[in-house]
C-alpha cells in the first residue's frame, strides 16, 4: 500500500459519523430541490460545474475491477448508506474547476468555462498515464497515486500547470488526495457502523490491491457537467 499520510483525507470514522461537521448530512447531500449533488434519498440532482479529469480507460482490467469492487459495496449491508455512480463516469479528478460551491469569478458556469478554455490554448499532457490503489476509502472511493514516482510527479505538475492557467488556487492544492469516486455517503453513521465500514474497506483494499495496481487513465479532459453522473469533454488536452 502506498503512503498517503500527507494527503488531505479526514479520519475515516470522524468522516463517516460526521463528528467534525455541523451539517445534518454529508457534503453534497441535501433534501430534494435544496441544491445538493444528490438528494437525501440518493437521487441525482442538477449541480452544474466544470472540472479537469482523466477517465478510467473503460476496456481495461482495472475498470472491470472497479466495477466489481463497487458491486461488492452494493451487495453489502452498508449499501443503503450510499448512492452509487455509473461506471461510465469513473474518473480521477486532476484539478477542480468551478461548481455551485466554488465560483472563482462569479459568472454562470458556461461563461466561466468559456473563459477557462481561452486560457488552455497550447497546454498538453501525456495522452495516458497509470495510477495505482492506495486504499479503499470509507467504501465510497479508491484513493490512488501515480503508478510510480514519475507518474505521481507528473500528476502533481499537471495540477500546477492548471492552477497557473486558470487562476484557481484551491486551499488543498498541495495535499489533495487523488481518488476515483464510486459512491457518495448520504447520511451519517453511528460509530459502530462507521468502524464496520472502515474494516470492510480495509478488506476491499487487500482483495483488490493486485487488480488495481495499474489503473490506466485517459487524457486530461476539461469537462462541463450537469450532474455527478456524466462529464462532457470540452477539450482533450493531449
Amino acid at each position: 500500500m502506498n503512503d498517503t499520510k500527507t494527503l488531505a483525507r479526514p479520519d475515516p470514522v470522524s468522516y463517516l459519523t460526521g463528528r467534525l461537521e455541523t451539517a445534518p448530512r454529508p457534503a453534497g447531500i441535501s433534501l430534494p430541490g435544496e441544491g445538493g449533488k444528490f438528494a437525501s434519498d440518493g437521487s441525482v440532482q442538477h449541480w452544474p460545474g466544470n472540472t479537469f479529469v482523466r477517465h478510467v480507460v473503460q476496456n481495461s482490467a482495472a475498470h472491470d475491477a472497479l466495477r466489481a469492487l463497487q458491486e461488492e459495496v452494493k451487495m453489502s449491508r452498508f449499501a443503503r448508506f450510499f448512492t452509487f455512480l455509473p461506471p461510465a463516469s469513473f474518473h480521477m479528478t486532476v484539478f477542480q474547476g468551478m461548481s455551485p460551491g466554488f465560483a472563482p469569478r462569479g459568472p454562470r458556469r458556461d461563461a466561466v468555462s468559456g473563459e477557462l478554455l481561452a486560457g488552455l490554448d497550447g497546454i498538453t499532457f501525456p495522452a495516458e498515464t497509470q495510477a495505482r490503489i492506495a486504499e479503499v476509502d470509507c467504501a465510497r472511493s479508491v484513493t490512488v497515486t501515480g503508478a510510480g514516482d514519475a507518474a505521481e510527479a507528473a500528476l502533481r505538475h499537471a495540477r500546477g500547470v492548471l492552477r497557473d492557467a486558470t487562476g484557481i488556487n484551491p486551499p488543498d492544492f498541495d495535499t489533495y488526495a487523488f481518488h476515483i469516486s464510486l459512491a457518495y455517503l448520504v447520511e451519517w453513521l453511528t460509530e459502530p457502523t462507521a468502524r464496520a465500514v472502515v474494516d470492510f474497506s480495509a478488506g476491499l483494499t487487500e482483495r483488490y490491491n493486485a487488480a488495481l495496481s495499474d489503473i490506466p487513465l485517459g487524457p486530461v479532459e476539461f469537462c462541463n457537467f450537469e450532474t455527478m453522473h456524466h462529464f462532457e469533454p470540452l477539450k482533450r488536452m493531449s
